[in-house]
């Protein structure tokens, strides 16, 4: 845990961004990267916050002070950087920032004003925060964001639009009793709001159009779909990039479609071994990256969600017996030895043993397993 010292608070106060919440309401929670609070009658936002990648995020809190489902944005802020949001109470969400130059430095100038006002930014977990979030860059955000710009943890649905003649037939037959299958079938149809979908990189379990000697080489090696991704995202600096903000996601934002997303890149890139040797970087970076997130799960998470299908250990299994039986560096394969010997002691996984599930994988000519 690093501590704030004085020389660093210094620096922070003066050079640091402030987000300005306006008018959010008593009991919301307003969050930023690892840490949240529910706001009291005067909060008016975050200050001292260090340049960077870094992610809000709130819920609406009722009357009985139950929280509403979590909503989040990545936001890059500058040295000095003054943004105001305004918290819209009819849509319980923040509406788009003040752009106004002149609104916007009638809030500059009153910044010392409202320092006290504003809680300060959670120092001591920032350097963990880094950790998790080091390779993501302003394009990967670019990439995947949602059209809408949030991170929602509730899937948003919209209603198909009726017709004119739907609606008089409807209403015609408002006065007959209904049973339960009509009733249904008036429902309104629903359907994803497409704004709010993550643009993740499609990740398939062949290249299509393969045949099935192709499909099962990617079935038993993934270097050609690996490759296709790493085509696809532009570097694998960017792969790993989008293994951390699919992390963050789901960890932070609570959004269970990342957490499939993760686990795909991660079982995509441990069950790569021709590859290992060709991305070496790629796999010492990687081992770094997973090293902080496993920190972060709570340890009932292996039991709840990954043990129940041995995702993790069988996964992790493969990418140690890769990189052992591969060409790469003395270096790497030290490195993948200390990271499994780490995760035995914490865990108290074995990875000596063999998963049941590594079977050699073969297809028929219709992609049929």
């Amino acid at each position: 845990m690093a501590e704030m010292n004085q020389a660093t608070a210094q620096h922070l106060f003066e050079d640091g961004a402030v987000l300005i919440l306006l008018d959010v309401p008593y009991g919301t929670e307003i969050g930023i990267n690892m840490n949240s609070w529910q706001a009291a009658e005067n909060f008016k936002g975050i200050k001292m916050i260090p340049p960077g990648l870094h992610f809000i995020y709130f819920s609406s809190c009722s009357s009985e002070g139950q929280l509403a489902s979590r909503t989040g944005f990545f936001r890059y802020f500058r040295e000095r950087e003054v943004v105001v949001r305004k918290w819209n109470s009819f849509a319980e969400t923040f509406d788009p920032e003040i752009t106004d130059e002149e609104e916007l430095n009638r809030f500059i100038q009153n910044k010392k004003e409202l320092d006290r006002y504003c809680g300060a930014f959670p120092y001591d977990s920032y350097k963990k925060w880094v950790s998790l979030s080091r390779h993501i860059t302003t394009e990967t955000t670019g990439r995947v964001l949602p059209t809408c710009g949030y991170i929602m943890s509730a899937t948003a649905l919209l209603s198909e639009c009726s017709n004119t003649a739907s609606r008089a037939s409807q209403s015609k037959s408002a006065s007959v009793p209904l049973n339960k299958m009509t009733a249904d079938n008036l429902m309104p149809e629903m359907k994803e709001n497409l704004d709010t979908v993550i643009n993740y990189t499609s990740i398939d379990r062949f290249i299509e159009g393969s045949d099935s000697a192709m499909i099962t080489k990617c079935a038993t090696d993934s270097e050609l779909i690996l490759n296709s991704v790493l085509e696809r995202c532009g570097s694998w600096q960017n792969v790993l990039a989008e293994l951390q903000w699919s992390f963050l996601c789901f960890l932070i934002g609570q959004h269970f479609d990342s957490f499939d997303q993760w686990k795909k890149l991660v079982a995509l890139l441990c069950g790569n071994q021709s590859s290992i040797y060709k991305y070496e970087d790629l796999y010492t970076e990687l081992i770094s990256v997973l090293h902080f997130q496993l920190k972060e799960l709570p340890e009932d998470f292996f039991v709840d969600i990954v043990s129940s299908n041995n995702f993790l250990t069988t996964t992790l299994h493969n990418l140690f017996a890769n990189i052992s039986e591969s060409t790469a560096s003395a270096g790497l394969k030290s490195r993948a030895q200390k990271f499994s010997d780490h995760l035995t002691k914490h865990f108290g996984w074995d990875f000596d043993l063999e998963p049941e599930d590594c079977e050699p994988v073969v297809v028929d000519e219709f992609g049929n397993y």
